[in-house]
């Protein structure tokens, strides 16, 4: 078994706990923007969330769900493969909704391109002009798309702290909460 893969992914979840705990300090004041409620630190809260969940989501990172999840197939007792085949299937639910799509604005937007974008965004800011299609998605469709965003990148988290469980059972460790 690749422990040091499932030790890193571990640590990873708990960038995700760290995300989601400072979502939950910045929901306090609300204000209205452009007609839509928004908590005033929220996308900067969403920032620590959307690195940890673009590690998971991106195949190509070592830690990333599916080469964990091939890790654990692998090695792990027949008991830690059933709670790791219903996680699997949750995460493949959350890609397959990657592939649908929206009409905002009389433009039909693959889900898949607003994540892509609001990652890109979230974590790279302005930075070489990474910004610029979600900048541009929001002009054009409006605070929708952020919804879209938002919904997804919780999604993958939640999917990040499901499978940290069980990479937890095949370690042999405690569960995280």
């Amino acid at each position: 078994m690749d422990e040091g893969t499932l030790h890193t992914f571990r640590s990873l979840a708990q960038e995700v706990r760290a995300g989601f705990e400072k979502m939950k300090e910045a929901s306090g004041e609300l204000r209205v923007v452009h007609g839509y409620l928004e908590s005033k630190d929220m996308v900067e809260a969403y920032r620590s969330l959307c690195l940890p969940v673009r590690r998971a989501y991106n195949e190509s990172d070592r830690i990333s769900f599916r080469k964990v999840c091939a890790v654990l197939q692998l090695s792990a007792e027949p008991d830690v493969v059933d709670g790791l085949s219903q996680a699997v299937d949750r995460y493949e639910k959350v890609l397959t909704d990657l592939n649908s799509t929206t009409t905002l604005n009389d433009r039909q937007l693959s889900h898949r391109e607003v994540f892509d974008a609001w990652l890109d965004a979230s974590i790279f800011g302005d930075f070489a002009g990474k910004d610029k299609k979600y900048r541009a998605l929001l002009d054009e469709c409006g605070k929708a798309v952020e919804g879209i965003a938002v919904r997804i990148t919780e999604l993958i988290a939640n999917q990040v702290l499901e499978l940290d469980d069980v990479v937890a059972d095949a370690l042999g460790e405690e569960r995280r909460s």
